[in-house]
């Protein structure tokens, strides 16, 4: 592990190897004596999503939940997992590793960042992820490991293991969880065929019950194979600069200002296009394009065909080894505090599934479900009416468990 002083004096980044020799990147916003919070990200982001400057304008305001934990007395630590961040703050994979998926980060490197901030803290942390992040806790969490050798080897759940890396934590937060990623009014029938009535009659639905638009591209297999060729969806070009000021700023006043509206509105044209997909309304472009921070990343070809692959059979699913390991199987071995936070309109992340999925599965005999009827998939992270309505409700749900650690 190696450390050194980020351009901000109070971040710091560190390198911590895995067992599989990757470099996880986290950077660290220190509080001695502070109970840790690590912190995981979602596809197409990084641990930067998370920690977004401060932005105040005509009827919002946005600080992100790092930095709300973080004057509240917590040690926060950002982790981009293997692949994300560059180019400041890269997560390295294995020497000569070009494709992974949600696998990797569940067998390796989540483990080696809880040890990691377990020895250099002395403390047991919460850990709070989103949506993909979300998913590779749920994994951690449930003891999900790499048992055989070559075509023998497979994930499966061990209770023993998920019992040893549940007590390495004070508890867990999970934000947009797609616990199975399926939806309660499918296309398709059990079979996988294609129901053309229903996609005749209901093509135009964009409500939170449906998302036709990932359920047919998860099946469309010369996309799987461009996706393959490619070896990614490359998305770091959208982040902008990294600069504390964009170029636009050194032209005349009035150019510059409406250089940054047209940026404004071209963003706040991207995000309504995303929300196509996720159901997401509420973000705020100035929110995403303020500060000198990246938070767009890379999609990788093997992260995005497990992905679809969930899709398909309707579950959370390895994309590892043989047979399959059906992680929205297992949730049952999850006894740890946990709080699940979702919104009402998230289209990839369906509430009702993940409540019966996960939720009601979980052993946990401290566990909180809350839904916010109005959000989408993204907004609970990043939207600025979250700092109000959302993040007092996390402080406070911390601080009630945040007990005296020995």
């Amino acid at each position: 592990m190696c450390e050194s002083d980020d351009p901000d004096s109070q971040l710091l980044i560190a390198h911590v190897s895995t067992r599989d020799a990757a470099r996880i990147a986290i950077k660290r916003k220190p509080a001695p004596g502070g109970t840790p919070v690590i912190f995981l990200h979602g596809l197409a982001v990084n641990a930067d999503l998370w920690d977004l400057p401060d932005v105040r304008g005509a009827g919002y305001a946005y600080r992100s939940l790092a930095k709300v934990l973080h004057e509240t007395g917590y040690d926060i630590w950002l982790v981009n997992l293997r692949g994300h961040g560059a180019p400041r703050m890269l997560s390295e994979p294995p020497p000569g590793q070009t494709d992974w998926c949600v696998d990797h980060f569940i067998l390796y490197d989540l483990p080696a960042v809880v040890d990691h901030v377990a020895a250099e803290t002395g403390l047991r942390p919460f850990v709070i992820g989103a949506s993909m992040g979300s998913m590779t806790l749920a994994g951690y969490v449930q003891g999900a490991r790499l048992v055989g050798a070559g075509a023998e080897a497979h994930l499966e759940a061990e209770p023993e293991t998920a019992r040893a890396r549940q007590e390495k934590l004070a508890g867990c937060v999970f934000v947009e969880l797609p616990a199975k990623l399926r939806w309660p009014d499918s296309l398709y029938d059990q079979d996988g065929r294609l129901q053309w009535r229903v996609l005749l009659r209901d093509w135009w639905r964009s409500d939170e019950e449906v998302n036709h638009s990932f359920e047919m591209l998860s099946r469309w297999g010369w996309l799987q194979a461009l996706l393959a060729a490619v070896g990614e969806v490359p998305l770091t070009w959208l982040g902008g600069e990294d600069e504390d000021q964009p170029w636009y700023r050194k032209l005349p006043k009035s150019l510059a200002d409406g250089v940054a509206q047209v940026e404004r509105a071209v963003m706040q044209a991207m995000l309504q296009m995303v929300g196509t997909f996720t159901g997401e309304s509420n973000h705020r472009a100035e929110v995403l394009l303020h500060g000198r921070r990246y938070i767009m990343d890379h999609m990788k070809a093997g992260v995005l065909k497990q992905m679809a692959k969930c899709v398909r059979e309707g579950v959370f699913v390895s994309a590892l080894g043989s047979p399959d390991h059906v992680y929205s199987d297992h949730y049952e071995l999850v006894e740890l505090p946990t709080l699940v936070l979702h919104g009402g309109r998230d289209r990839i992340a369906n509430a009702d599934v993940t409540r019966t999925a996960f939720f009601e599965r979980i052993r946990s005999a401290d566990k909180e479900f809350l839904l916010y009827e109005d959000l989408a998939h993204g907004e609970i992270e990043a939207a600025p009416g979250s700092c109000r309505r959302i993040f007092p409700t996390i402080v406070a749900w911390l601080n009630a468990r945040n007990r005296p650690q020995s």
